[in-house]
């Protein structure tokens, strides 16, 4: 267990004044930040997904750089919802990593939100490269508008 997630684990039991019950619903409502946050993010997905659904075929049309980039940009947004999906909507619940000291409760409890905010990070991170694929494709779509 790191030293920084020790140092966490004892700077909520303080700010919490000791109560074990408080210091697990602030991680338990950090918990619930990473799911929101996935939400939108399959939410924009979803989005990019359709619109391809609607217009990919006329974008590919324009030419070989489009075609790339929004295949790309396709399969790097898929990458990102399927990060999400298999590493922060995947079930673990808290109570699961309960102990009998409240400090190694919630060490355990920080470990789990800190491996859904890595995997939502790093979905982030995909979602904006295929996004901005997607879009340089849109650009070139428009730019050879006639």
């Amino acid at each position: 267990m790191s030293d920084a997630r020790r140092s966490e684990a004892a700077r909520i039991l303080a700010l919490t004044g000791g109560d074990a019950g408080r210091a697990f619903e602030v991680v338990e409502r950090q918990l619930s930040v990473t799911v929101m946050r996935t939400q939108v993010l399959l939410s924009l997905s979803g989005i990019v997904i359709t619109v391809t659904g609607f217009s990919g075929e006329a974008i590919a049309r324009v030419g070989v750089l489009a075609k790339a980039s929004i295949s790309l940009g396709i399969l790097l947004v898929l990458a990102a919802a399927v990060t999400v999906i298999l590493g922060v909507l995947r079930v673990r619940w808290l109570t699961q990593v309960l102990a009998d000291e409240p400090e190694e409760t919630l060490r355990a409890a920080l470990s789990v939100r800190d491996a859904k905010s890595e995997s939502l990070a790093r979905a982030s991170w995909l979602f904006a490269a295929g996004f901005a694929l997607y879009c340089v494709a849109i650009a070139q779509l428009l730019v050879n508008a006639r």
